[in-house]
């Protein structure tokens, strides 16, 4: 028959006991400490990221004040050019005396945003992601915009030394006014919209000194200084 042995360590059962208790803990300790460290590191990364973020987005808010500072300029075009079309409809035909021009707008950086991981993101609170997300959001919608708008100024500027205006030019000249002011009006109503949710996650603009200043033409009168339209200079 076999005989169960009885085990009896050398230094008995109480010394294996602390033995398996301190290799325990220095599991624990050691597990803890890489925990520690990986939070650490998910911390910069997330701060990193988030600066990024911030930073891209308060110089792409400079595009709003940049565009804005032609909106008298591209009222008066445009009221110039309806006064342009009126004259031709009720037969007393102007002329052009120089180019139309064509506002100068700045595209939207997001380089930052669209670099970023799954990970990273992950470890940001939910609702930092949903702000960043909307902002980001809303400067696809304002490009949808500017591009449009500036399509449109494209169209328009095919009227440069324009001589006759047929009824199909007529009605692809309105067309084009009512479109470019379409669009001036809602960049205007984002950007207010946009500049205010900005400031309330603490968002200020920041000037991007790369960005060309525009030039005169779209503020010069196109029409007989008799004959320019209300609000033109």
């Amino acid at each position: 028959m076999f005989r169960l042995l009885k085990l009896k360590p050398p230094h008995g059962w109480s010394a294996i006991g602390w033995e398996l208790l301190i290799v325990t803990l220095g599991v624990l300790i050691a597990l803890g400490a890489q925990q520690m460290v990986e939070a650490a590191n998910w911390r910069r990364e997330v701060a990193g990221f988030r600066d990024s973020v911030r930073g891209e987005i308060s110089r792409d808010l400079w595009t709003y004040p940049y565009r804005s500072a032609q909106k008298r300029c591209i009222n008066a075009r445009l009221d110039e050019l309806q006064h342009w079309l009126d004259g031709w409809r009720a037969g007393r035909p102007l002329t052009l005396t120089g180019p139309i021009g064509i506002p100068v707008s700045a595209v939207i950086r997001n380089s930052a945003w669209d670099g970023r991981d799954a990970g990273t993101l992950a470890h940001m609170s939910r609702s930092e992601r949903v702000e960043y997300g909307f902002l980001y959001s809303e400067f696809a919608n304002n490009e949808v915009h500017r591009l449009d708008e500036r399509a449109a100024w494209i169209e328009l500027a095919s009227f440069d030394g324009a001589t006759l205006l047929d009824h199909q030019d007529q009605m692809r000249l309105q067309g084009l006014i009512f479109r470019a002011r379409l669009r001036d009006s809602r960049i205007d109503v984002n950007a207010g919209r946009f500049m205010k949710r900005a400031a309330a996650i603490g968002l200020k603009l920041i000037p991007e000194p790369d960005l060309a200043p525009y030039g005169p033409e779209l503020c010069r009168p196109i029409l007989p200084a008799r004959s320019a339209a209300p609000g033109g200079k």
